[in-house]
């Protein structure tokens, strides 16, 4: 008798088995009870402890990805030591206390005129308007009560402060155990605190932008750094001698130290309270602001710095990041209308600048400025420290997250002056002591007997680097690809056994295992016994 056809399998119970088919191979962990014939608790137990697993693992890669896209750069110590031969010695700016001398005009006199309602020639009264923004007054009523509070001053407010300024009177100075120059060593430059000196600063045709910026005849350094940049550092084939200048060896007798001759005369007590000098330490790229940062000077005081850099560099890989994710600027990220080079504080001097212009209708007489571009007179004094106000109230919201990009509602400022990716700053420990140079002068012969010493102050500053050596700080990925691959599989794997032949044996049975049980048994799913 011939048996009976076979009748074919329903769909589903196709499917089922197809499944326990799978079960029984698959190498992710649990799935093979899924296909035993159990008893249905043991199912919905190894099911809830599966589904646990599985939401366990989701959640852990979610927090993994959300790290790595809110801070995907990691800020951590290089694994070597850089010397203090590789980066520049710090740019040193210098500003008297004192900014007019009271032979040529005395600011005290015509204000004592001028609080007595006495008359004041007209040459002593523009003198007097031209000075008192570079003075500290005492209250905001001063500009109201003893200027003209004229809106705007002309270019001779600059004749007025170069030709009334105090000598500055720099004298033995030592660089690197070796005696020089001192008027090769420092230049005239124009700042906050009015004329000021400079040491190992870049020129000014490496920082502005010439055909842009106005600054008369100051920051003429005469020589140019051809062989260092901030990003790339020294070239290989710079010499010792290049510019910026660099320090060869730490220690007091390789840094840099000088005296500063002060004359009685020179002092006038009514422009500023303090007597003596502001010291600013900077990179060569920077355009300082010593009214913001500095340490003290004093008359008759001998004060050491030991510095210490403070470098940090960027890796290649974080280039890849928009700025916002790496919190930080490339050169070629973000240009400047005034100046060459990118640094935060550069950034923020010209967004001052330029809201200042916008708010006032003129910038203040330090700040860079176009051809034709008004300087503020003492009637906008009000509108330049509200102008300065908003600028820090808008960077202390950026630190805080307060706002979206650092920008304040209704102010029409927006300048995402993020730090320059590949930066060096100097700290250094000050001390001072008293020094009786008097005597000093008595032992050393004739070389100041043309000066009363008591008639003069002297000072003398002394700056190096205290050790060689020193760990810098560098950007770098926090995941790359790699590593993010590998938390994202260990998870995984941990939770489930998932693996990349896991995946594999998923395809397989949707497509190839299909199509060769079709090719050997007639049916997708396999035998049907």
């Amino acid at each position: 008798m011939k048996p009976s056809a076979i009748p074919p399998l329903p769909f589903i119970k196709k499917l089922r088995n197809y499944f326990r088919e799978y079960c029984v191979c698959t190498s992710i962990h649990g799935f093979r009870y899924f296909g035993e014939k159990r008893t249905i608790f043991e199912r919905i137990w190894w099911f809830i402890n599966f589904v646990i697993c599985l939401a366990a693992c989701g959640y852990f890669i979610h927090a993994v990805y959300q790290k790595w896209d809110s801070s995907p750069v990691i800020v951590s110590f290089a694994t070597t030591r850089t010397v203090i031969f590789d980066i520049p010695f710090p740019s040193v700016t210098i500003c008297p206390e004192s900014k007019v001398v009271p032979s040529i005009f005395n600011y005290t006199k015509v204000l004592q005129k001028k609080e007595n309602w006495l008359n004041v020639t007209e040459a002593e009264n523009t003198n007097f308007n031209y000075l008192a923004l570079l003075c500290d007054p005492r209250e905001i009523d001063f500009y109201f009560n003893f200027t003209d509070y004229e809106q705007t001053y002309s270019d001779e407010f600059f004749n007025v402060i170069n030709e009334v300024k105090p000598k500055f009177n720099v004298q033995d100075c030592r660089y690197m155990g070796r005696s020089r120059n001192c008027k090769e060593l420092f230049t005239p430059i124009l700042t906050d605190e009015g004329v000021c000196y400079t040491f190992n600063m870049l020129d000014r045709r490496e920082i502005f932008n010439a055909e842009v910026v106005n600054f008369r005849n100051y920051h003429h350094v005469g020589r140019l750094s051809h062989r260092w940049s901030m990003s790339n550092g020294y070239a290989q084939d710079a010499q010792i001698r290049t510019y910026p200048q660099r320090a060869l060896y730490p220690g007091a007798r390789n840094g840099l130290t000088f005296n500063i001759m002060t004359k009685n005369e020179d002092l006038d007590y009514a422009c500023t309270s303090m007597q003596g000098y502001k010291v600013l330490l900077h990179t060569p790229i920077r355009l300082p602001r010593p009214s913001q940062q500095f340490f003290q000077l004093p008359l008759d005081q001998r004060v050491v710095g030991a510095i210490h850099p403070i470098i940090i560099t960027t890796s290649e890989s974080v280039k890849k990041f928009p700025p916002e994710k790496r919190e930080c600027y490339f050169p070629t990220d973000r240009k400047l209308k005034f100046f060459k080079i990118y640094s935060a504080l550069n950034c923020r001097l010209e967004c001052l600048t330029n809201y200042t212009l916008k708010m006032c209708r003129c910038v203040n007489f330090f700040m860079p400025r176009e051809n034709g571009t008004k300087i503020c007179g003492t009637g906008n004094i009000d509108c330049l420290l509200y102008t300065e106000a908003v600028m820090q109230l808008k960077h202390l919201r950026s630190q805080l997250n307060e706002t979206k990009h650092g920008k304040i509602s209704g102010s029409g400022l927006d300048c995402k002056c993020l730090p320059i990716c590949d930066d060096i700053t100097y700290e250094v420990d000050v001390s001072q002591s008293n020094w009786d140079w008097r005597k000093q002068i008595v032992a050393l012969g004739p070389k100041y007997q043309n000066y009363s010493t008591d008639k003069i102050h002297m000072s003398t500053l002394t700056l190096f680097f205290e050790y060689n050596s020193f760990i810098r700080s560098q950007r770098n990925e926090l995941y790359g690809p790699t590593d993010f691959l590998a938390n994202f599989g260990g998870l995984l794997g941990l939770f489930t056994g998932f693996s990349i032949l896991s995946l594999l044996e998923i395809i397989y049975f949707l497509s190839v295992r299909m199509i060769c049980n079709r090719y050997l048994y007639g049916f997708w799913a396999g035998p049907q016994m």
